[in-house]
């Protein structure tokens, strides 16, 4: 039988054969079909509601009451050129929603404060694998943060920002032996973890640089209805990011953001080891272009981000995929919608017998967002 066994944290478990891709993605970003069309270099941007997910400094930007919603289609396939390798039971396609959020700003002298909550899917944990002459696996649902936050222009060039996160959610695990030659079984766990953001922005002319820390903490895992709890560490991450206005339309970002999960430690039932992952440390790149037509905007994007797994390959080397982005959006007064697409790649060998195989693994995400503004 395929799967890793049960009994192990489901973040590092319950993934077919070679597929590093699809476990758990570690390269945690934040939402937004406009950010994510971008590649995801919003730290040193982040001036709309989703700035929650990227640095809540970025809240100070609003002016007015703004809401939003985000969901995500997501498609997985791979290949490889292993002899007879089959790959349809390893495809799949499902849909989530990724982040809803609001915020309001709140005069406070001559300062804007914004406050916000949102709710965003942190991880996202499908995965199916179908043999459909032997097996039938699948886990679903993820982990989610519900995050209160709070952003303050303290002067006309410098922002700071802090906020929350209340980890929760689960997954549901469930295995179907079409032979009979195992039990079915199912298994659901649930999450929880709290840590904090502060995040600061800064206006020099045309320029705006942003960082953002994250502190480290434990993500807690339960098998509901048993004897089970697990704990990984989670690291600090340190991001930065630069945005430049180079024309009245186009606006190009960078970021670079740190994670140093060679330094994770996973607890199972009180008993604690080193998971030996590598740092996952990850460059984006991104602009927008707004294109005027009559009294609509329409904002063209395109992005590209480095997406490295926490697993070397049979050389020692850490396995990096890349993501290539784009989107577009239309801006109609109060109203933004918007349209992201991701296509992220992860290739490396495998080690056969006395010889090695090219192996792939594919996504293709669509990311629908709409933005909503509301006059005083």
């Amino acid at each position: 039988m395929k799967i890793r066994t049960l009994f192990v944290i489901v973040l590092i478990l319950l993934i077919a054969e070679f597929s590093y891709g699809q476990d758990p993605n570690f390269n945690f970003i934040g939402a937004g079909a406009r950010a994510r069309g971008m590649g995801g270099a919003f730290i040193g941007l982040a001036d709309d509601a989703t700035a929650m997910s990227w640095n809540p400094a970025g809240l100070s930007k609003l002016e007015t009451p703004e809401a939003s919603v985000v969901g995500s289609i997501s498609n997985y396939s791979v290949s490889s050129d292993i002899e007879d390798f089959d790959e349809d039971p390893y495809k799949s396609s499902h849909a989530n929603l990724n982040f809803i959020s609001g915020a309001i700003p709140l005069n406070v002298g001559e300062r804007n404060l914004v406050a916000g909550i949102s709710y965003q899917q942190i991880m996202d944990l499908y995965y199916s694998y179908d043999e459909e002459d032997w097996y039938r696996e699948e886990r679903t649902g993820g982990v989610y943060a519900i995050t209160p936050a709070v952003g303050v222009q303290l002067t006309p060039t410098f922002s700071l920002g802090a906020s929350v996160n209340i980890y929760t959610g689960k997954t549901e695990y469930e295995y179907e032996d079409y032979e009979d030659d195992f039990f079915d079984e199912s298994a659901e766990y649930n999450f929880s973890g709290t840590n904090f953001n502060i995040g600061a922005l800064f206006d020099y002319d045309k320029f705006r640089f942003g960082a953002v820390f994250k502190t480290a903490f434990d993500l807690k895992e339960e098998l509901d209805g048993g004897d089970y709890e697990g704990e990984i560490g989670m690291p600090n991450i340190f991001g930065l990011g630069l945005s430049y206005v180079a024309t009245e339309n186009l606006t190009l970002a960078a970021d670079y953001e740190m994670r140093s999960f060679s330094e994770s430690e996973i607890s199972v039932n009180g008993e604690s080891s080193s998971l030996e992952w590598e740092d996952v440390n990850q460059f984006r790149i991104g602009g927008e272009y707004l294109y005027i037509s009559g009294t609509n905007i329409i904002p063209l994007r395109l992005g590209f981000a480095t997406t490295p797994s926490l697993y070397a390959d049979s050389e020692g080397d850490q396995i990096t995929g890349f993501n290539v982005t784009g989107g577009v959006g239309i801006i109609m007064g109060n109203i933004n919608l918007d349209l992201g697409v991701e296509y992220n790649k992860f290739s490396y060998e495998i080690q056969g017998n006395r010889e090695s195989f090219d192996y792939s693994e594919n996504y293709l995400r669509f990311i629908i967002a709409g933005v909503f503004h509301f006059n005083n």
